[in-house]
């Protein structure tokens, strides 16, 4: 079974027994995080309309390598379509990193969507992110199909 989260001006179905967060920043909502059992997750975060796809993805990289040793980052292809076309400005990457000898990856998008910048980072260890990526994927097509609808 499924259900259903909005926010941030979209949509998403997502499994049942996965856990849902919401950050605000002075009580307005700026990004949310859909976690599997497994702590697999997938985090949306709207940027001002002013902040680029490539800022929005350079910010994420920053922060990664502040965080974690030896992150390995490269540039990749999205395949994420809306109305059968390629989304605004999409850029997406790849980075990895070892976390407790756990290889993890981490994948990022980001795009304009609405006059509005989003960056979804989809995250998790290497081999539970092969099993759950056809299941972020849905999540995904799921939300851009829920903005094509309204």
């Amino acid at each position: 079974m499924t259900k259903k989260y909005t926010g941030l001006g979209l949509s998403c179905m997502y499994p049942e027994n996965w856990s849902v967060t919401e950050d605000t920043d002075e009580g307005r909502l700026v990004s949310f995080t859909l976690e599997s059992p497994s702590a697999a997750f997938m985090t949306v975060t709207e940027y001002p309309w002013t902040v680029t796809p490539q800022e929005a993805l350079d910010e994420a990289c920053e922060v990664m390598r502040d965080e974690y040793d030896e992150v390995e980052f490269h540039e990749t292809d999205s395949d994420l379509e809306r109305d059968g076309k390629p989304l605004d400005a999409c850029l997406a990457g790849e980075a990895r990193f070892y976390y407790l000898d756990l290889m993890v990856v981490s994948r990022m998008i980001a795009f304009v969507l609405d006059h509005r910048t989003f960056l979804i980072q989809i995250q998790a260890e290497d081999r539970d992110f092969e099993a759950l990526e056809i299941v972020f994927k849905a999540i995904l097509v799921s939300m851009l199909r829920s903005v094509q609808n309204e």
